[in-house]
C-alpha cells in the first residue's frame, strides 16, 4: 500500500491500520509508524499447551474409569467428604500427573485407583498363576466389626493397555479374611502380560472407601 493511499485510509478512519507487521496511525496531523505488538492473549505457551493436553487425557481417562467401576461412587464420596467441587475434578487433581497425552497412565505405582477415609490395605504378599491372582494383606488383631465386613476390590491395568482401567470385586471376601483370589479376564492379552494391581476396600453399603494399595505381578 502506497503512502498516499495509506494516508487516505487513515484520514477516513478513526483508528489505526496494521499492514505487514506495522501499525500506522495519525497523531497531530502526522503519520506515525510503529511495529505491531502481537496479541499476547492469543498466544499459548508450551506449558499451557502441555497442561491442556494433559487435562484432555484426564477427561478421557475419567470417562473410561467410570465405565470400568460401574459408577462405584468412590470419588464422589471423597469429593463430598473433602469439600471438593466435583468428583472428576478431584480425580484429575490426584491423578493428573500420572497421565501422558495419548498414552494414558505412565507411572502406575503413583496412580490412585481409589481414595477415601477407610483404613487402607497393607499388602503383604502377591502371587500369580496365569490369570489367577492371589493377594494377602495385614489384618488388625482387634478389627472393628463394622470394618471386618468391608468389601474387597481389585482395580487393575494390563501393562499393554495403560488407558484401560478395569475392576473386579473379590465376591464373598471381606477385609477380615486377609486374603483374596481373583480371576482376571485375559481379553486377548498375551500370557504373562504384567498386571498393575490396586487393592482397596469399600463399606458394605459402598458409601465409604479406602485408598488403594499398589502391587505388580
Amino acid at each position: 500500500m502506497g503512502r498516499s493511499s495509506l494516508l487516505k485510509v487513515l484520514l477516513s478512519s478513526s483508528g489505526a491500520v496494521r499492514v505487514e507487521g506495522y501499525t500506522y496511525f495519525m497523531r497531530g496531523g502526522k503519520l506515525v509508524v510503529m511495529k505491531s505488538k502481537r496479541d499476547k492473549k492469543g498466544l499459548r505457551t508450551e506449558l499451557q499447551e502441555a497442561s491442556s493436553a494433559r487435562f484432555t487425557e484426564a477427561r478421557k481417562m475419567w470417562k473410561v474409569y467410570r465405565l470400568a467401576t460401574a459408577e462405584l461412587p468412590i470419588w464422589s464420596v471423597m469429593a463430598r467428604e473433602t469439600g471438593a467441587v466435583k468428583s472428576d475434578a478431584l480425580f484429575h487433581r490426584v491423578n493428573g500427573a500420572c497421565f501422558r497425552p495419548g498414552e494414558g497412565v505412565w507411572t502406575f505405582p503413583t496412580f490412585q485407583f481409589s481414595t477415601g477415609t477407610l483404613e487402607p490395605p497393607v499388602v503383604t504378599a502377591v502371587r500369580r498363576d496365569g490369570w489367577s491372582v492371589e493377594l494377602e494383606w495385614a489384618v488388625e488383631e482387634e478389627i472393628a466389626p463394622s470394618r471386618a465386613k468391608d468389601r474387597v476390590y481389585v482395580g487393575y491395568f494390563f501393562e499393554t493397555l495403560p488407558r484401560s482401567p478395569l475392576l473386579v470385586e473379590a465376591a464373598g471376601t471381606r477385609r477380615v479374611d486377609g486374603r483374596a483370589v481373583v480371576e482376571i479376564p485375559p481379553v486377548g492379552q498375551p500370557e504373562g502380560t504384567p498386571l498393575h494391581l490396586y487393592l482397596f476396600f469399600g463399606s458394605t453399603a459402598n458409601d465409604r472407601f479406602s485408598p488403594s494399595a499398589y502391587a505388580c505381578v
